[in-house]
């Protein structure tokens, strides 16, 4: 399966027609999703919206790090029994597509991570699951012992993000003079609560990848990605419409095609579904101007034959008036 702008890794399967899952419910398992293309912006959201069965990726616009920008993703956190772990991470780093020892990609990275952690090891008095932010260097180590205390420049406890009853969802909201906002869904559709809101600007790479990933230890969870959808942003930090210029398909032109991965827990890239909502919208609104075009030649068409037949009817008329 082939996509221009994402690429999958390790044990990672595609099912396009339902989610892409970093994880099964199984052990020592890791997988990640990147994109191809980098997020050359200072504001964004990253935001979920598009819902099984009919998940697929877009980046709407191109997200333009030095104005305010959104990623909202939808995910889902389930598994089997009463223990599970570890988590995911959303990556907005330097480097991208790679295997490693954080939520299932490459430790000392240089960028932004933010876990959902749902395995606690050594943090009295924090609730978890718990959803953090660290901001890497390239030289600083993740705090794996101690759940990125050591790191962490925001967070909140998300008791109950886990198997939840309603589609579970998470955005950030970058304002890269200013600060990153990130809000979740989980508790009832359609109401965010706010997670943290850091203090002081994030700084991130010129170029920034999409990415996402997981891991399983000894306990196990699926991790599934369902969307994600990414604008520039110049609106206020709490409004939930989305501003886009433009929307391109992650599966590529045409939708429907389902994915697999490809067996032997290689990278790869994934194919192509159909989106709810903007893309079919897109598509009619497209039909529609087609028809209204193909009308109006038509009746030009007409117009212009009528006029010709009418005219060759009056010279005949004169021709036998000469005669």
């Amino acid at each position: 399966m082939q996509s221009r702008f994402f690429d999958f890794g390790g044990d990672t399967i595609i099912r396009a027609d339902q989610y892409i899952r970093l994880t099964s419910d199984r052990q020592s398992q890791e997988g990640w999703l990147f994109s191809r293309l980098p997020l050359t912006a200072t504001n964004w959201e990253v935001s979920p919206d598009l819902v099984a069965p009919y998940p697929t990726f877009y980046l709407r616009g191109t997200a333009n790090l030095t104005h305010p920008s959104q990623i909202e993703i939808e995910f889902k956190i389930h598994g089997q029994g009463n223990l599970h772990g570890d988590g995911m991470a959303i990556w907005l780093t330097k480097q991208r597509a790679q295997t490693g020892p954080v939520f299932g990609s490459v430790d000392r990275f240089e960028g932004l991570g933010i876990f959902i952690d749902t395995y606690k090891n050594q943090r009295p008095g924090v609730v978890f699951p718990y959803v953090m932010a660290m901001v890497g260097n390239a030289s600083v180590t993740y705090d794996k012992d101690h759940d990125g205390k050591e790191n962490e420049i925001g967070g909140c406890s998300a008791r109950g993000i886990r198997s939840a009853s309603v589609p579970t969802k998470i955005r950030l909201t970058y304002f890269a003079e200013k600060s990153l906002l990130v809000a979740l869904q989980y508790k009832a559709e359609n109401e965010w609560t706010e997670c943290f809101e850091t203090a002081s600007p994030v700084p991130l790479p010129s170029v920034s990848y999409l990415g996402f990933s997981a891991e399983t230890g000894e306990l196990s969870d699926n991790h599934d990605i369902i969307a994600v959808e990414t604008n520039n942003k110049y609106i206020n930090k709490y409004s939930s419409s989305a501003s886009s210029d433009q929307q391109q398909q992650a599966g590529g032109d045409d939708g429907g095609t389902t994915a697999g991965s490809d067996g032997d827990g290689n990278g790869g890239a994934w194919g192509k579904g159909k989106k709810k909502g903007g893309g079919r919208q897109f598509r009619q609104e497209k039909e529609r101007g087609s028809w209204k075009w193909f009308f109006f030649k038509l009746v030009m068409f007409v117009m212009v034959v009528g006029g010709a037949y009418v005219g060759w009817t009056m010279w005949r008329a004169s021709q036998r008036g000469r005669f």
